[in-house]
């Protein structure tokens, strides 16, 4: 293959990828001479919320000679013509064929499209991660939200403030270094996904934080471990930031300037969910600062402190990024609830929705301006479904959510049918939908089987927003679900006996 005006060793890294899922055939052979040319406007291009991902794939052959030629503005785009080139591409035995005459425009219905990966509660190996990022990408998905800390671990080694691991990564094996973070981002990058870090906060911040005392900075979370966790927190272990100690602000820009020197995306996700208001009521260091600023101890009292820190967070995280905001991402909360949504800008804040498709947050959101990434739990958490981990019975959100579900996860839809929103200026305002993997139970050994394939069906649905159901959807995802498996090596969840996929569009229910 003759690669023509791939300039820039991003996309070079892109074809030698390409190149290598079919690095186990033969070559056609001297007669026949395949030329693939690019013409990419921006090789270098950083993918945001108003990246353009169109491309054009043109194949034309005469004569046993094909011509291939991927036209788009962005790396992003070129990428995805590759990708869709090297799917175009079947090989059985020894051959591989594709048609000799195509032409494909394409491009997403949605900017953010990807999975959330939470490596606190369970660490995971870079292997895993990086085998999650090539079905990301072979999918078209663009997005790992990476959940990397929590209160119940922080494996984020910061070399600002290395204690933050010491304290509370799992073993000293079980942390992910600068170099471990900008492998990662790298070879995100060159397959077309963007590496989101979140810094969950103020809330869900635990184990890791104790140390402040012994440096004689006081303690910088409270309520960490506490017993009964019922009372302090959703789950256990808890913890909260003691947003009465002034220290705790220096300890938190310093993290932002490490994640920021290791993540160089275009967003930061800043957490911002579950604050239980029992946890800070309870320690008088928070009560005494409270009564000592005249915020009373009701809920509007804790809302003003909590916003006192997001205020305060936003200016330190400007100040590590010098001067500079990115899209800044956050928890639907407390804070997004109508009655407090004043305190949040929708000109620097996107809110991640995790509550049910019901609730309404939802419309408020989007009629206030916000945009809106969707992971709402009844459709798109892929934790759920299984037996608690805390007490017996199914999880707290169960049932389980098939592929078929998260495939109709349409925002559209869900606006007007379940919010009577009608606008199309206000259904614009979902930039795009996450799966979330959280890992209370998963790990290693199971993670691929309950992200993939579900997560393909997010694929399609925010790439496409197809107008049918997900009964026409089924072949399609069955086949491709095979094919990450044999020739990717991405080991999802298997759908269908081998038979049903040899023989597609019989194993079906015909009253459907």
């Amino acid at each position: 293959m003759i690669i023509q005006q791939a300039s820039s060793s991003r996309l070079q890294n892109a074809v030698t990828i390409f190149k290598g899922h079919f690095e186990q055939y033969p070559s056609p052979g001297a007669s026949a001479k395949v030329t693939l040319t690019f013409q990419v406007s921006d090789e270098n291009s950083v993918l945001d919320m108003k990246s353009d991902e169109s491309y054009r794939l043109l194949v034309q052959s005469h004569a046993g000679n094909v011509n291939i030629v991927i036209t788009a503005m962005t790396f992003q785009g070129g990428r995805h013509g590759l990708e869709t080139l090297s799917q175009l591409i079947q090989c059985e035995g020894d051959t591989c064929y594709m048609p000799s005459s195509v032409m494909i425009t394409d491009k997403p219905k949605y900017a953010w499209r990807g999975v959330l990966l939470d490596t606190s509660r369970n660490y995971f190996s870079l292997a895993t991660i990086t085998t999650i990022i090539d079905g990301l990408s072979a999918a078209k998905l663009n997005t790992l939200h990476w959940h990397i800390t929590d209160t119940h671990s922080f494996p984020f080694y910061s070399k600002r403030r290395p204690k933050m691991t010491a304290w509370g990564a799992y073993s000293p094996e079980e942390i992910y270094t600068e170099e471990d973070i900008k492998y990662v981002v790298q070879y995100a990058d060159v397959r077309g996904v963007r590496v989101v870090p979140e810094l969950d906060a103020p809330a869900h911040s635990g184990n890791g934080y104790q140390w402040g005392e012994e440096e004689g900075l006081g303690k910088l979370a409270v309520c960490v471990n506490r017993d009964p966790w019922e009372k302090y927190c959703v789950e256990p272990p808890c913890g909260q930031m003691n947003l009465a100690n002034p220290n705790l602000y220096d300890v938190v820009e310093d993290i932002y300037l490490d994640m920021l020197d290791s993540f160089t995306g275009s967003a930061f996700h800043i957490g911002g969910d579950e604050v239980n208001f029992n946890c800070w009521n309870t320690t008088s260091e928070i009560t005494d600062y409270m009564a000592k600023k005249g915020m009373p101890r009701t809920e509007h009292g804790f809302m003003e402190l909590w916003n006192e820190y997001q205020e305060k967070a936003l200016e330190r995280f400007q100040r590590a990024n010098g001067g500079k905001l990115k899209d800044m991402i956050l928890w639907t909360s407390h804070m997004t609830e109508p009655e407090f949504l004043k305190y949040l800008d929708p000109s620097i804040y996107t809110v991640q929705y995790w509550e049910s498709s019901t609730n309404k947050q939802l419309p408020n959101l989007v009629k206030q301006g916000f945009q809106v990434i969707m992971s709402n739990y009844d459709d798109l958490y892929l934790d759920c479904g299984f037996g608690a981990w805390v007490g017996e019975g199914n999880n707290w959100c169960s049932p389980y959510k098939g592929w078929q579900k998260i495939y109709m996860n349409d925002p559209k839809k869900i606006l007007a049918e379940k919010h009577g929103i009608t606008d199309p200026a206000l259904w614009s305002k979902i930039v795009g939908g996450e799966t979330a993997l959280w890992t209370e139970q998963a790990g290693d050994q199971n993670a691929l089987t309950k992200i993939f394939p579900r997560t393909y069906a997010l694929a399609e649905r925010y790439w496409s927003d197809p107008t049918t159901g997900w009964f026409a959807a089924e072949p399609r995802l069955v086949y491709f679900n095979s094919i990450m498996e044999k020739q990717r090596g991405v080991y999802g969840n298997t759908m269908k006996p081998e038979w049903c996929v040899q023989s597609q569009g019989i194993c079906k229910l015909n009253n459907l």
